[in-house]
């Protein structure tokens, strides 16, 4: 065979290869610590992750997996909002008033676009006894793939566990890729009919999930993407986010389009912060945080708290005889 046949199939081979293991490459990338080595193997591998999920080729590695016993069967069939009404309560839960040696329990769980803003989380928190803060990330999952990682799952006992009464959750960066459905039906991408109803149907099981008497749920959208086409795809995700919070008074949607974008809600790389400084916000991927991004949302999510606990007080105040 020709020398260039030859070079051509090897590169054809690692070329589907790449493909088939997309998954595992992108989270071995993310598990690097963070630094332009990081930065530069997640710039290559995303996009080669995106065509293997819009492809199907990634099931190929879980056929793999699943012939040599290796698959993760975890959630594959759990039933989540199996076409019920979500439940009807127009009450929220009122936080309790925490204490330094009784701290509020918060929680922060989701994918790599979570995991440096709840470092930042951690840190900030960390500095006042009022507060004791667990984080749960998870590189490349998402709700898409619970044969993947199975978070419905994950996030019960974690509930269970830590017993949180303010939860923090973010997905959304991996989930942009066909999902199949408790039937069995197949929807290859969010623009794709049928796809929207059954990712809102997983969304509002996992909020339906977190739900507790003393717990609040906030459910963190995604930042505007460089990508023209993977921030149309987080704007359709973003909208089921918001639909699904929207009917469930213990959850809030929290909309970091205003934190990270322009006015309209674009993507900018950079944005002035408290000192009028100019800083990045985004890593070089356009999709996760910088650690001054990092810290913005994490402050973010602690002036919700705060405005939790005002209204608490408010409301235990105006009940007082």
């Amino acid at each position: 065979m020709p020398a260039g046949r030859i070079l051509a199939a090897m590169v054809l081979s690692f070329g589907l290869a790449a493909l088939v293991n997309a998954d595992a490459l992108v989270q071995r990338a993310e598990a690097k610590p963070l630094g332009a080595a990081r930065d530069r193997s997640l710039a290559i591998w995303h996009p080669i992750q995106d065509v293997a999920h819009v492809t199907q080729l990634t099931r190929l590695r879980d056929l793999g997996d699943w012939l040599v016993g290796n698959e993760d069967r975890g959630g594959a069939g759990v039933p989540l909002g199996e076409g019920s009404p979500p439940p009807t309560d127009d009450r929220r839960p009122i936080l309790r008033a925490p204490g330094a040696g009784d701290p509020l329990r918060i929680y922060v769980g989701g994918d790599s676009i979570l995991r440096d803003a709840g470092d930042a989380f951690l840190r900030i928190a960390g500095q006042s006894p009022l507060f004791e803060t667990d984080l749960h990330y998870e590189n490349a999952t998402g709700l898409s793939r619970p044969d993947f990682f199975d978070w419905p799952k994950a996030l019960a006992d974690d509930m269970t566990e830590h017993r949180p009464e303010v939860v923090f959750v973010l997905f959304g960066g991996n989930d942009a890729q066909g999902l199949i459905g408790p039937d069995g039906t197949t929807y290859p991408s969010p623009a794709a009919r049928g796809w929207q109803a059954e990712y809102g149907r997983r969304v509002g099981g996992v909020m339906d999930l977190l739900r507790a008497r003393d717990r609040v749920v906030f459910w963190i959208g995604l930042p505007p993407m460089r990508s023209s086409d993977f921030d149309g795809r987080a704007r359709i995700m973003n909208t089921i986010f918001e639909e699904q919070a929207a009917t469930r008074a213990w959850v809030s949607f929290v909309d970091t389009r205003t934190i990270f974008g322009d006015a309209d809600g674009r993507y900018v790389a950079r944005r002035l912060d408290g000192h009028g400084d100019l800083v990045e916000l985004r890593q070089r991927d356009g999709i996760h945080l910088s650690t001054a991004g990092a810290d913005r949302l994490a402050r973010v999510l602690l002036d919700h708290i705060d405005d939790e606990l005002a209204a608490a007080a408010s409301t235990t105040t105006s009940r007082s005889p």
